[in-house]
């Protein structure tokens, strides 16, 4: 994935697949901050659940954000 098509996700909710350190695929539920260049390892999806490498990015969905009100 790009970095110009992954900032079209910045500030939303999405499902993200993409394969972790040992190549096994994950899917995870976030909240996407920021799309920005983290040395060493690259452009980075910067999210409520971590830093996500672009280059092991399968598939970007959107979700709906559901909050709940205290």
């Amino acid at each position: 994935m790009l970095i110009s098509e992954a900032k079209k996700f910045v500030g939303e909710v999405v499902e993200v697949t993409f394969s972790d350190r040992k190549g096994q695929e994950v899917c995870e539920v976030a909240e996407i901050f920021d799309v920005n260049f983290v040395p060493l390892y690259g452009p980075c999806l910067i999210t409520d659940v971590g830093d996500i490498r672009l280059d092991r990015v399968h598939l970007i969905s959107q979700q709906q954000e559901v909050r709940k009100v205290a």
